[in-house]
Formats: C-alpha cells, structure tokens, sequence
C-alpha cells in the first residue's frame, strides 16, 4: 500500500500547554484527564474527529497535538480540565505551533 500524498494527509498542529497545580502531575494522569474530558465535552465523535493526542509531557508542561481545524475546539476541551488525581489545576494554552520544533523553540523554552 502506498503512502498518501501530502496534499491528502491531514494536517496537524501542536498546542503548548502548562498545567498550573501545587503539586507534579503525572503523564498517564494528564493523558486520562485530556481524553475523559475531551470525551465530556466533544463528545465520543467530536474527540476523534479532533484528532487529540498527547506528544509530551514533563515537568508539568506538555505539547498536545490535533487536526489543523479544530485548534479551538482543543483548546476548549483542555480549560475544562479542573482537576487531576483529586487536585485542582488550570491548564494554560502558551500557544500554537505548525511543527513541533516551532511549538519547542517558541513557547517551551521561555517557561522552563
């Protein structure tokens, strides 16, 4: 089977997130939390459409990946995120990238 065209693929975006909470949180935590509410609020059909995953996560801040038209949507799912393990935290949207070097370079290195 042959690969798809680029003009046929999907394309992609990457969101920089910082999750703000007292204490770490843990990545399957984060991932659960992304997925559970996701599914809330989008719906099961809505979620998959959307395309979100969770490319990396560590020391509380994260690149979240999904489909070029629906950034808002996505963005919308993580500020319904109000708690994880039983503690309360807010997600913060840094920005959005097309590549996940640019989503690196941009707004990861002037958190840490």
């Amino acid at each position: 089977m042959e690969p798809l065209l680029p003009t046929l693929r999907n394309r992609k975006r990457y969101i920089a997130v910082e999750i703000i909470s007292d204490a770490p949180v843990q990545r399957n935590a984060f991932i659960g939390a992304v997925s559970q509410t996701g599914c809330a609020v989008l719906g099961d059909v809505g979620f998959a459409g959307c395309g979100i995953s969770v490319l990396g996560f560590e020391n509380n801040i994260g690149i979240v990946k999904c489909k070029h038209d629906s950034v808002s949507e996505t963005i919308g799912a993580l500020a319904f995120i109000s708690a994880i393990d039983n503690q309360r935290v807010i997600v913060r949207t840094i920005g959005v990238s097309g590549t996940v070097k640019g989503a690196e370079t941009k707004f990861l290195r002037n958190v840490v």
